[in-house]
């Protein structure tokens, strides 16, 4: 894909339109986009010399020092000591606390990981033909669930693995597109219409108020991330720092169903509501009128997603319960990011310029945590508070986009929630 331009997402690479990273069912939109920076790795200081070279090149002086740094740089790297026996030895013996603690899984659930990856055809182990033999699918699950849990950099990791960085980044690459072509139609997918009436029930069921109808809580976080090579400026967010930003839908037990993924940390959460999934089916997927998703103030009033009243001083006390209950429900999906990031803290800052590889991370981050929820892993030892919500900036929308039917729906259940 070619170089992002300002203000726009990472674009999908099919279905005819242009449209931002996003995931639901077969996860529309999403990329198969390789890196280079396994290639780039093992040249590192060949080309820090080259280009240095290339800035001092009238002093001889110069040439001379950096050609020393070079060759330091080099030497640092033949003299580098990898831990020996780590995956054979020592992970085994983990006691089960310490294996969650340092993957941030469970043994049972680490299994079910190496289960489902197994069966990719990315991940098949070929026919060893001479020259460096291929990594065991165990230690490749290994090296990114620690990548993934962790902000220890590629040559901590491949030191304590006992791999070089382009090994490590090499199988990096191959789990991450395994899990996209793989799993993510099958982890992050929205409830079927069988199933709603289950879900709002657990929603309304669930803490001090009631709020009739939810199937999911929506907002957004920003996803902290270098300076990208294109558009900088576009990704340097309201929070002064760059990002991409992810905007997810989550049900009560924080199972992400929805994701949209990539757009610049500059973009209003609105905006990429208006470019994902969830605005082309929104209607439809919330049988039309009968369920909705609850959202902050960001977000536009709509039939199928409610949103709080605006607080002008005048409000009444329907309208303040109205917006009490919805702040009580919506509150599941800030957990869901919390426990998301907690979990896997990599995407507390992700130390990649190309964009793709950025979400293809963050993506798999998801399925992962889906996976973990499922199998009983709603860890609070996790929970971690999320600093990078999306403020609830949107002057224009109680203008432009107070849906009528979505006004009435309002209307009638601040009534409502005065008899519950």
């Amino acid at each position: 894909m070619g170089a992002l331009v300002s203000s726009k997402p990472v674009m999908r690479r099919s279905y005819g339109r242009r449209t931002p990273i996003r995931a639901r069912n077969k996860c529309n939109g999403l990329y198969t986009g390789k890196s280079n920076m396994a290639a780039q790795g093992p040249l590192l200081p060949a080309i820090i010399g080259y280009g240095l070279f290339q800035l001092f090149e009238d002093d001889e002086e110069e040439k001379l020092q950096l050609y020393l740094l070079q060759t330091e740089l080099e030497s640092a790297r033949k003299e580098r000591v990898k831990t020996q026996g780590y995956f054979e030895v020592t992970i085994p013996r983990y006691l089960p606390d310490t294996f969650q603690r340092f993957f941030r899984v469970s043994r049972n659930t680490f299994e079910i990981l190496c289960q489902q990856l197994g069966a990719c055809p990315e991940m098949r182990t070929r026919l060893y033909r001479g020259g460096r033999e291929e990594l065991h699918s165990i230690k490749k699950v290994l090296l990114v669930l620690r990548y993934l849990a962790s902000q220890e950099t590629i040559l901590e990791i491949s030191d304590k693995f006992n791999v070089t960085e382009y090994t490590l980044l090499k199988y990096r690459r191959q789990v991450l597109e395994a899990v996209y072509n793989n799993m993510m139609g099958r982890i992050i997918t929205w409830p079927t219409q069988n199933e709603l009436p289950d879900v709002a029930q657990r929603f309304n069921d669930m803490g001090q108020y009631q709020f009739p109808g939810v199937i999911g809580a929506i907002d957004g976080t920003h996803i902290p991330i270098e300076a990208p090579r294109e558009n900088p400026q576009a990704y340097f967010n309201r929070k002064k720092f760059h990002s991409v930003i992810l905007q997810a839908v989550c049900k009560d037990n924080l199972e992400i169903i929805d994701i949209n993924v990539g757009w610049p940390g500059r973009v209003h959460d609105a905006k990429v509501l208006r470019n994902s999934t969830v605005w082309e089916d929104g209607d439809r997927i919330s049988g039309y009128g009968r369920f909705h998703l609850i959202g902050d103030g960001a977000y536009p009033l709509k039939r199928w997603l409610l949103t709080p009243f605006r607080d002008n001083g005048h409000l009444t006390a329907e309208q303040k319960k109205f917006n009490k209950s919805l702040s009580s429900k919506r509150q599941v999906i800030e957990r869901s990011f919390g426990l998301l990031k907690g979990r896997f803290r990599r995407l507390k800052h992700i130390n990649m310029i190309d964009i793709k590889e950025i979400c293809n991370v963050v993506c798999t981050a998801v399925v992962f945590h889906n996976i973990c929820i499922s199998n009983g892993e709603n860890l609070e030892e996790f929970m971690e508070e999320d600093d990078d919500l999306m403020p609830p900036i949107n002057p224009l929308f109680d203008q432009q986009e107070r849906n009528a039917e979505g006004a009435l729906k309002r209307f009638n259940m601040a009534n409502r929630l005065r008899f519950l």
